[in-house]
């Protein structure tokens, strides 16, 4: 049977449903296996989620026979030549195919979406009689978004329509932010347009919302289109006029490639699959679904019931097990209870390893996978648990060869983390239910887990300290660990970022990638403490620390220096970038000064400097930022003191 890899960015985009269903479909044809490894990219992961970048670690012959790589949905959050070194650094003598980016030397298969998108924007203009519409990007510099931008823009150019920079707005790819930026044109500029061509259909159920609220007519007042051909699109609020990317399609051909290659047959070194415009209701193409229309109206009312009933049924579950974790137990007590929550959730397969001891792991840091392993738990096609207990070498294997004998289908990789120490590695055959569905349940699981390894470690240690015999090396650890985290934020302290800010940027420098080191101090904090109290100093900076959380990457480094001065390191960034995240911070903080009860106003003064080859040294960088820092606090204050001024003589006047 052979063994196929999938490296994309999560399991429950849109994309990757479709993706998988293309897989699955060849690999049921076929007689193959597949793992899946998720890297979680992106601007929605979690601080710790880097976590998931060990798995590559995995990808090699010993493992997989050949690997698809959906590249690009790890584009969202990675440069592209990122994405590219990553690729070409796998063992060249694995087989593996890139979908959607071209990688020069690898087998690459290709999304044509040019023709269907120009073909799109012509229906427009010819059959609607567009003449002024928006275009809802993603954000300037995804490479998507950016090729499909130029595409609308040439063909409405070619009609005599030029598109302003200020008629393209930046959603993000999400709902939200497509809303949000709608409504802002809206209120500044009124509905000077007749069209809102979005770039995917997420951030197009987002305009629906907005242009409804507004008391606008979808298609009559403004036609919406999207791209992706997503599942909701069609739904009969909606009914989206689209450009369908034949996710599906290309997954099924793409696996078969693979298998092709595999077997060592001739393989085109690039081909497409070409996407197709789909109209329907949202430009005016189809009638919308009416509820009093009889029959059919009945089957949706129908097919409404059973999707809330489905995932009534999966809330259940999930409240269900919630209430079951409440008691945590020891890892030995916790093995029927778990195989007991696999079978309710539907998941056919199911096999947990473990180190021995947590492994520490620091973002940008080398992991260090332990050669000694176990595998702790089995389940397979919903048979009773097992618990084989097999030792093996995790560096050379990520499963004995009698586990994978067992495996078929398709499963799901998930490292076990919480925070910097990983326990090990989970594997998840899925049934019926929603991939986000799974997802949370991963991650509830996986807590289970270190919960019931934390109560075993603590009641081994009891013991272990009853007898005198303390492991120096668990200590020792957990000591490191500590010395490196600041208590209040979670942040490294001074000595973790010093640590690891060499490393990061080094590591950017050999990616050729600059970046910034960045200085915050926070205003007033001595007035805070002295007029509310060091209670209220604490609050202002965790706030502080919460507003960098917020506006920096996970991948960034972020440490509190001390007080409340912070440093951050941000590569793939130059000093253009600085004064919009200063923006974003000042607006976090005015957030956070509006939502909270304190007294206080939270503001902040930040400073950067730029580091490449010939500017490195963290100790100068550092003291540049913060002399940077010092000026951005010195021009508030000469700010201010013209209005302290005027305050001052408007007084005596009144007087």
């Amino acid at each position: 049977m052979r063994r196929i890899g999938i490296l994309i960015n999560t399991i429950y985009s849109d994309y990757s449903i479709m993706f998988f269903k293309g897989v699955e479909k060849y690999c049921l044809e076929n007689d193959c296996s597949c793992y899946i490894f998720p890297l979680a990219h992106g601007s929605n992961t979690g601080i710790y989620d880097y976590h998931y970048e060990t798995l590559l670690q995995f990808i090699n012959k010993n493992n997989i026979d050949g690997l698809l790589v959906a590249s690009a949905t790890l584009t969202y959050d990675s440069s592209i030549s990122e994405i590219v070194r990553q690729i070409k650094s796998f063992d060249p003598s694995l087989p593996k195919i890139s979908i959607g980016l071209e990688v020069e030397g690898v087998h690459s298969l290709m999304i044509d979406c040019t023709n269907a998108l120009k073909e799109l924007c012509e229906h427009l203009i010819e059959v609607h009689g567009v003449k002024n519409p928006l275009v809802i990007r993603c954000s300037e510099g995804n490479f998507e978004s950016d090729e499909r931008e130029r595409t609308i823009l040439e063909i409405f150019a070619r009609h005599r329509m030029n598109i302003s920079q200020e008629r393209i707005l930046d959603g993000l790819f999400l709902s939200d932010n497509a809303y949000s930026v709608l409504d802002n044109f809206i209120k500044q500029n009124g509905v000077d347009f007749d069209a809102v061509i979005c770039l995917n259909d997420t951030m197009a159920m987002g305009v629906y919302k907005c242009l409804v609220e507004n008391g606008l007519r979808i298609p009559q007042d403004v036609i919406i289109t999207g791209f992706d051909n997503a599942f909701a699109s069609s739904r009969d609020e909606l009914n989206l006029t689209t450009v369908d990317q034949r996710i599906k399609d290309l997954a099924y051909n793409a696996t078969g490639g693979l298998i092709d290659l595999i077997n060592g047959l001739e393989v085109s070194r690039q081909k497409s699959i070409y996407a197709v415009p789909i109209y329907r209701a949202s430009c005016g193409c189809q009638e919308r679904v009416r509820y009093e229309d009889g029959k059919k109206a009945s089957m949706l009312r129908q097919q409404r019931h059973e999707i809330l009933r489905a995932s009534g049924m999966q809330i259940y579950m999930l409240h269900y097990f919630l209430m079951e974790i409440q008691t945590p137990v020891p890892l030995e007590n916790l093995y029927s209870r778990l195989h007991y929550s696999l079978s309710v959730f539907d998941i056919n397969g199911f096999v947990m390893v473990l180190y021995d001891s947590p492994v520490f792991y620091a973002k940008d840091s080398d992991f260090h996978r332990p050669n000694k392993a176990r595998v702790a738990m089995t389940l397979f096609d919903g048979d009773y648990f097992e618990r084989p207990d097999i030792v093996f070498d995790s560096n050379l294997n990520m499963l004995p060869a009698d586990i994978v004998k067992k495996m078929s289908g398709e499963y799901t990789v998930f490292p076990l983390f919480a925070e910097r120490l990983q326990y090990g590695y989970l594997f998840f055959k899925f049934g019926s239910y929603e991939k986000i569905f799974y997802q949370t349940v991963f991650e509830l699981i996986a807590k289970e887990i270190i919960t019931s390894i934390e109560i075993s470690y603590e009641q081994s240690q009891n013991d272990s300290l009853k007898d005198q015999n303390i492991s120096l090396e668990q200590y020792s650890q957990k000591m490191h660990l500590m010395s490196f985290t600041d208590d209040m934020t979670g942040f490294l302290n001074r000595r973790g970022f010093y640590e690891y800010a060499r490393q990061k940027i080094s590591t950017s420098l050999n990616a050729k990638r600059e970046g910034l080191v960045i200085y915050c101090d926070m205003d007033g904090l001595k007035k805070i403490n002295d007029t509310y109290g060091h209670n209220a100093g604490d609050r202002a900076i965790k706030y502080e620390a919460k507003v960098l959380r917020k506006v920096f990457s996970p991948t960034d480094i972020l440490a509190r220096l001390g007080g409340d001065e912070f440093a951050v390191i941000a590569s793939g960034i130059c000093a253009k970038d600085f004064a919009r995240i200063k923006k974003s911070i000042d607006e976090e903080c005015d957030k956070i000064n509006s939502e909270t009860l304190d007294p206080f106003e939270l503001s902040m003064s930040c400073g950067f400097a730029e580091f490449g080859s010939s500017n490195n040294d963290i100790d100068e960088l550092l003291s540049r930022a913060d002399a940077s820092q010092y000026e951005d606090k010195r021009s508030k204050k000469e700010r201010m003191k013209p209005k302290r001024r005027n305050a001052f003589f408007k007084s005596l006047k009144d007087d």
